[in-house]
């Protein structure tokens, strides 16, 4: 089972946005650009200029590199959620479920007021 944290705007009531909790095997690989696809804009720039500044003033090794990226992927969902609750969006509740489809049936089952407004 995946944890998913769900997130709903004042501003948007027909939007939800599930975040999943846990380990981002894509900003494992990718690193910054992994942020970026997850919408995750502003730490991803952060991360970027320091992965490049780090690259050409140190020049580190790849186990750095590799711990860098590692460390990213442990807090990439959390730095999403950061976003999410800057931009004005409100946490909700947090639901269990195999894959996201899952856990918003899940969701709208337990809060039929949501399911009204989507």
């Amino acid at each position: 089972m995946k944890f998913f944290t769900v997130y709903t705007n004042p501003q948007y009531p027909r939007n939800i946005k599930l975040v999943p909790n846990g380990f981002s095997w894509m900003v494992l690989v990718l690193g910054a650009i992994g942020l970026f696809i997850q919408k995750s804009w502003v730490h991803g720039l952060i991360i970027l200029s320091l992965c490049i500044s780090l690259k050409f003033w140190l020049h580190p090794p790849f186990v750095i590199l590799f711990l860098i990226h590692f460390l990213l992927a442990c807090f990439a969902y959390h730095f999403q959620r950061t976003e999410l609750t800057l931009s004005g969006w409100k946490i909700k509740t947090i639901i269990a479920g195999r894959n996201k489809q899952a856990a918003l049936l899940r969701l709208l089952d337990q809060y039929p007021d949501l399911a009204q407004k989507i």
